[in-house]
């Protein structure tokens, strides 16, 4: 923490740092753009060289999962709109 009594950095060494960290900011998102392509090219590879009866067989796992998820998501809309004509008809009753 500086004093109120010290004088202020030059310019010039704010400058300097300012650019030895925008130099260090573009070389973090060089290697990060590397690390991305770098495990984009893994993925694409272990894709091809997945079987293709396994590939298959993965896809139908995950459509029958999310089948399943949509008969039991249409089993609660079932109860709650069940439950609302319940509590309408309460509701009429009270009326």
């Amino acid at each position: 923490m500086r004093d109120a009594d010290d004088p202020p950095p030059p310019l010039a060494s704010n400058a300097l740092m300012s650019g030895v960290q925008s130099k260090l900011a573009a070389e973090n998102l060089c290697v990060a753009s590397s690390n991305a392509l770098d495990l984009i090219r893994t993925l694409r590879l272990s894709v091809l060289l997945m079987d293709e009866e396994l590939i298959r067989a993965e896809e139908e796992e995950e459509a029958l999962e999310l089948c399943l998820l949509g008969l039991e998501a249409e089993d609660e809309c079932n109860t709650l709109e069940s439950k609302l004509a319940e509590l309408r008809n309460e509701e009429l009753k009270d009326d």
